[in-house]
């Protein structure tokens, strides 16, 4: 990010409640008696001139998924950032102050939101520029992101809820509604929807009451029957408020909510393994595939992948196993898949030509061809006719020579026609190998 940015977990200039100003005049104290180490540890030290990060960014749990909390508001959502940094594959919990309150209020370009994978749009007192915010979360949607948004982006004030082009271009689950913030706690849902996995339990007072937009689907109610939860394209949305400031308004698994939608909606990896990478390769339609060297993409939710592998001289593409089985490879990435090609050596078996007996009484000869193994023979040539056989085991074969077209007359007017052949031996799962050899056939006259 520029030097500019000012996303951060707490931004330095933020207004502290009581608790919170008793802590920064602890570590004011601190600060007079430490070092400058225990002031970047507490997180006081500037970076990039904006940045004010509180220790607790580095207690995120191991893993790829990076959150952004965009809350019209100045205090942020804490709660729900403790609740996400605490859960499985999340790498980074920030939060931003997108509200017209404060100084520290801004809208985050779309080029800032790129870093994130999902972004949480939290209505609360009013955005500081609704169009800018619906712009930016319209061009993070287009290029693959998932939005998540909380209550009162679902609230029909207009200065609540994004608008430019994500209003104007439907992405929204909900047409916003009443705020009607009535307690009441999660009711019948959609069990299958993966949204939903491990949600067991969700509380709310302040929420509102949108419709359902064209095109969403409904994944959950509240038990007085309003709608709690539902999804359009990679943008989910829930009707209860889970920012901070109007005290201990929410409880349940929000976190969870948002880690599902980021898990099922966002990017999609395709993985490659290469069992045998002197083989070949394989590459994908898109997203810069070419295993050898790289060997899994990101792809947006429900792209369409497809992989072709590509054998070096002297092996043979088997097939591939995984997510894919047999020589073609197409897939709809809506959840992690992971692909494995299969490359194999040739096998060089040996064939020969023993003999060729002629039959004079009928123009024709016969050629007995040694086999090292199971395999194909095919005899065919301008001036003869093609013959195949298939051979179980090693041993020999026997194919006829026949004369055709030209090779016919000149046989019958002269009693003899010299002819080109060649033979191709292809082993099973092996290379074809191919001998040329000339014969001149001849046949008895009657007189």
């Amino acid at each position: 990010m520029s030097a500019s940015t000012t996303i951060a977990r707490i931004p330095c200039q933020a207004h502290f409640r009581r608790e919170e100003r008793e802590i920064a005049q602890r570590e004011a104290r601190a600060f007079e008696i430490g070092a400058l180490f225990i002031r970047a540890l507490l997180g006081c030290a500037t970076i990039a001139a904006t940045f004010c990060l509180f220790a607790t960014q580095a207690q995120a749990a191991p893993g790829a998924y990076r959150v952004l909390l965009a809350e019209a508001h100045v205090e942020g959502a804490k709660k729900l950032q403790a609740q996400l940094v605490a859960l499985p594959d999340v790498a980074t919990v920030d939060l931003v102050n997108t509200s017209d309150e404060g100084e520290e209020g801004r809208i985050p370009s779309a080029a800032e939101l790129s870093a994130y994978d999902v972004v949480v749009s939290i209505g609360d007192n009013g955005y500081l520029d609704p169009v800018a915010w619906g712009n930016s979360l319209a061009d993070f949607l287009d290029s693959g992101g998932v939005v998540v948004q909380s209550a009162y982006d679902n609230w029909e004030d207009p200065d609540s809820f994004p608008q430019g082009r994500f209003s104007a271009g439907g992405y929204a689950p909900f047409i916003p509604g009443d705020n009607v913030n009535e307690v009441t706690s999660l009711g019948a849902f959609n069990g299958a929807s993966p949204l939903m996995q491990g949600v067991n339990a969700l509380t709310t007072e302040d929420n509102t009451a949108p419709t359902l937009a064209p095109g969403a689907a409904l994944i959950a109610q509240w038990v007085n029957g309003n709608p709690a939860i539902a999804q359009k394209g990679r943008v989910v949305s829930v009707t209860a408020f889970i920012g901070d400031h109007n005290g201990d308004v929410w409880t349940g698994d929000y976190g969870r909510v948002v880690l599902n939608a980021v898990r099922t909606l966002g990017r999609q990896v395709l993985t490659v393994a290469n069992a045998n990478p002197a083989g070949g390769t394989v590459t994908s339609s898109a997203g810069g595939i070419a295993c050898g060297v790289t060997c899994s993409a990101s792809f947006i939710h429900q792209t369409l992948a497809s992989l072709t592998a590509t054998a070096n001289p002297g092996f043979v593409f088997a097939g591939f196993t995984g997510a894919c089985t047999g020589t073609a490879c197409n897939l709809t990435m809506d959840t992690p898949k992971s692909v494995t090609a299969n490359f194999f050596p040739l096998k060089k078996t040996s064939f020969s030509f023993k003999k060729i007996k002629r039959n004079k009484n009928k123009g024709t000869a016969q050629l007995t061809v040694e086999v090292g193994g199971p395999g194909r023979l095919v005899l065919n040539g301008g001036k003869v006719k093609t013959r195949s056989k298939s051979a179980a085991e090693a041993g020999k074969v026997i194919l006829p020579i026949i004369a055709k077209g030209k090779a016919i007359a000149t046989l019958e007017s002269n009693g003899k026609a010299k002819v080109k052949f060649k033979v191709a031996y292809t082993p099973t799962d092996g290379s074809t190998t191919t001998l040329t050899k000339s014969v001149v056939l001849r046949l008895k006259s009657d007189d």
